[in-house]
């Protein structure tokens, strides 16, 4: 597979006041989506992460203010909180599956034992 992947955020919430800060964002929810370059096709993970405000508090100059966010910055943070390598391999078997999928339904067509119940009246 040749993959690639991509983030977008979905959610935050966030503290309305938190150790003396306004607007602190305390948790990010996410679409990562991985493609297939060979076959085209795609999956997608929905997660969700918690942000924890560091026991000392923030550092001069670490707190961004929500007006100043971006998404880089929360997509950076939300890599932080939720490495890839599990929700890759969730992906990628996924994509397997539609490739060469394992469990698909036998039709009428093909069996004509198999053929739909008739309609009912009313």
């Amino acid at each position: 597979m040749n993959m690639s992947y991509e983030w977008a955020i979905t959610a935050m919430k966030k503290a309305p006041t938190l150790d003396g800060l306004s607007n602190v964002i305390t948790h990010i929810n996410f679409k990562y989506t991985g493609t297939d370059a060979d076959s085209g096709h795609s999956a997608v993970f929905n997660g969700a992460c918690p942000l924890v405000v560091p026991e000392e508090g923030y550092a001069e100059g670490d707190f961004i203010a929500l007006a100043d966010l971006t998404e880089a910055k929360v997509i950076e943070w939300a890599k932080a909180a939720h490495p890839t390598n599990h929700m890759n391999s969730l992906i990628e078997e996924e994509i397997n599956r539609i490739i060469t999928p394992t469990n698909v339904e036998v039709t009428g067509e093909e069996l004509s034992f198999l053929a739909p119940p008739a309609e009912s009246e009313e």
